[in-house]
């Protein structure tokens, strides 16, 4: 095997993706790098089963400048001081994807978690030299997974020690603001104040506050032991106690964690009465750098927020994955959890859209939209009559709810969920800002159904001239009829027999003509994108009797073999439209070629037993290789201007995309094109990262 034979991602083997699907799904849900570690090691077993080999190695690398270094390493035959393993390393962290020899006798990659150049690597070698492609798609995959969870999870921990340091930082900002003050002390849950810290020399003042009982100190009209119950926090009040001469101040604030050894901790100050102000002044100052500290981290989360949620609106997900994504982000951004998404749509009643199979009181659904008014954010108490109410209808927990409104044009969405605390004014900005990107993914995803509208109505412009030719013949036929009863009629030979026949060839006439119609109708309808369960027999037939002038006109036949209890989880109107597109296609390929037939058939996945393949072909030129590669590219066409435009195989692809399959172009054993429709059945659960990674290949 070559040293830089590099396999095309192209060619990633399907199947063996799926098979450590669930390895994979271990690896992203790793809430530590620890179990990142260990589900990647669990990973290595069903490789070693599938394929029968060994893994010499699994293990993180992390750059360094003086070669990578292995931070990580699975209990394997090859060891971290092995100079001919470092070698290696520093060789293939420079070809990162490449299957590059180990020796004689093995071979394995690199991959790294992101494009950074600190970002850390996983290698995988085994005790193979001639990898099969699925075993090197499999290997591919696990450690290109593995990486990129490895990635998030130690910039996950890095945002934990940079909030750590800030957390420090500010407390030595109070330590050097206090500078000034004489004592630091603490007193634990028997009452007994503690000196900890001396300055200015002043031990005078330590014997005279050492050991005392907090309810002997007098601060103002407060209580110092009931200050230390209830956890109020004291800054710089006058202090008196027995013995002293001068004005001292002190400071008191609970200490965080309720086992924390000292409930009560803080400082006294000795200070002649004219510096009082000064000490007011600390007082301001530090509460305003804390509050400085407090809104850079806000901001700082309120930008990882957006950030992270603008990735997921840009990316290439289905619109539900997107949505469920994002109302996951906009619920943590506020600290709240138990997520319902309610969808009003006009005419129709509301329903829960998100978490899916779960059982509410529909009838209640329909106060959501009154209680939110036209407020876009709206708190519920717990307390509340109307939170008990929407909490028992939508089988939620105890606590506050924070009902987010989300206004579209053809539909509105509200999002509920338990807030974990009690929301302030930041937290309702917050949520006002980040809901932006959640009514963005509804109107891209509206946009998207006016271009597949659009699309349709493009299509029956070009079925125009067909559609008037198979109108034409009833109405010739009813024309004709009508014309020999008015001639018989005037000759006095109308008998009663005569006249049932003639009605009868009219009305099936008209019959006739009504279905043309609303097979028009039918397709030129809007689709509101549910899936359900639906027969691809049946969508293939009514896409083939929509077709039938084109059929008929270009003298091809279109076979149809799908069981008739085969069922899809699908929108009927779009895979019609996907089937009708595809027709055109292929007629326009065969234009002019005799024999021309089109062949609908279906089968299993050999890899997905919950998905089945609806097969499309025909025995046309097929695609040329150049082709190919930008079939589904938008507004790439190769028929003349005024023919197309481009975006068929386009809108083709994104609604299979949407309906959590794909379509695959190609060409047949026989030279045809073959397009290959992928959809799930209707109780397969909607396909996983993993899974939507493995699928991209085209087999």
């Amino acid at each position: 095997m070559s040293q830089t034979r590099q396999v095309e991602p192209a060619r990633r083997d399907a199947a063996a993706s799926q098979r450590i699907a669930p390895e994979l799904r271990r690896v992203l849900d790793a809430a530590s790098i620890q179990a990142c570690h260990a589900a990647l090691a669990d990973a290595a077993q069903p490789l070693c089963a599938e394929f029968g080999f060994s893994l010499l190695t699994a293990a993180e690398i992390a750059p360094a400048p003086q070669g990578p270094a292995i931070v990580w390493q699975y209990d394997g035959s090859l060891h971290k001081s092995d100079s001919h393993l470092r070698a290696w390393l520093a060789r293939a962290s420079c070809n990162l994807g490449r299957f590059l020899a180990f020796g004689d006798d093995a071979a394995g990659l690199v991959m790294a978690g992101a494009l950074e150049a600190d970002a850390p690597m996983v290698t995988l070698i085994a005790d193979c030299t001639q990898l099969p492609l699925p075993l090197e798609s499999a290997m591919r995959d696990l450690a290109e997974f593995s990486a990129r969870r490895l990635y998030q999870l130690r910039r996950e921990s890095e945002t934990v020690r940079r909030r750590q340091r800030l957390d420090m930082d500010g407390a030595r900002d109070a330590a050097l603001l206090r500078a000034s003050a004489d004592l630091i002390w603490e007193a634990g849950s028997d009452g007994i104040l503690h000196v900890t810290h001396i300055f200015q020399d002043r031990r005078d003042l330590a014997r005279l506050f050492e050991g005392r009982v907090l309810g002997d100190i007098t601060v103002g009209t407060r209580d110092l032991q009931r200050a230390a119950q209830t956890g109020q926090v004291l800054r710089s009040l006058p202090v008196t106690v027995a013995g002293a001469e001068e004005p001292l101040f002190l400071t008191a604030c609970p200490s965080s964690g309720a086992s924390a050894p000292f409930p009560l901790r803080g400082t006294i100050a000795a200070a002649p009465v004219q510096v009082q102000e000064r000490l007011a002044i600390d007082t301001t100052t530090l509460e305003t750098i804390l509050a400085s500290r407090h809104r850079e981290e806000r901001l700082r989360r309120e930008t990882e927020t957006m950030m992270l949620g603008l990735r997921i609106l840009l990316g290439d997900a289905p619109f539900r994955e997107k949505l469920e994504q994002l109302v996951k982000r906009l619920a943590s951004a506020i600290d709240s959890d138990e997520i319902r998404l309610v969808q009003f749509r006009p005419g129709e009643a509301p329903r829960l859209v998100l978490p899916e199979k779960l059982a509410v009181k529909e009838a209640a659904l329909a106060e959501i939209a009154t209680l939110a008014g036209a407020r876009p954010i709206t708190l519920m108490p717990e307390s509340d009559q109307d939170n008990a109410r929407i909490r028992d209808a939508l089988n939620m927990r105890n606590g506050d709810i924070a009902l987010i409104a989300l206004p579209a044009p053809a539909e509105r969405y509200y999002l509920l969920c338990r807030a974990r605390r009690s929301l302030n004014s930041d937290d309702h900005g917050l949520a006002e800002r980040v809901s932006l990107l959640l009514q963005q993914a509804i109107l891209l995803q509206a946009d998207q159904k006016q271009i597949l509208h659009s699309a349709k109505l493009s299509a029956l412009g070009q079925m125009s001239t067909g559609i008037a030719h198979e109108l034409r013949q009833p109405l010739n036929a009813i024309s004709i009829a009508a014309q020999n009863i008015d001639l018989m009629v005037g000759l006095g030979k109308a008998g009663p027999e005569f006249l049932q026949e003639k009605t009868e060839r009219i009305l099936a006439q008209i019959d006739r003509a009504c279905k043309v119609m609303d097979r028009m109708r039918r397709f030129g309808r809007k689709t509101v994108g549910d899936h359900k369960p639906a027969s691809p027999a049946a969508i293939a037939r009514s896409a083939r009797s929509l077709m039938d002038p084109v059929i008929i006109a270009s003298g091809i036949a279109v076979d149809i073999e799908i069981p008739d209890e085969l069922e899809v989880s699908a929108d009927e109107l779009e895979v019609e439209q996907v089937l009708v597109n595809l027709i055109q296609n292929a007629s326009d390929a065969m234009a002019g070629r005799p024999g021309g037939k089109i062949r609908i058939w279906s089968r299993d996945d050999p890899d997905d037993p919950g998905v089945i393949r609806l097969e499309v072909e025909d025995n046309g030129p097929g695609f040329p290789p150049e082709v190919l590669k930008h079939a589904l590219d938008a507004f790439f066409t190769t028929k003349p201007e005024g023919k197309g435009t481009g975006l068929g195989l386009s809108i083709a692809h994104a609604i299979l995309r949407e309906h959590g399959g794909r379509l695959l172009v190609g060409n047949s054993e026989a030279g045809g094109g073959l397009i290959t429709l992928v959809l799930r059945r209707p109780e397969a659960a909607f396909p996983s990262l993993a899974s939507r990674s493995a699928m991209a290949a085209t087999p």
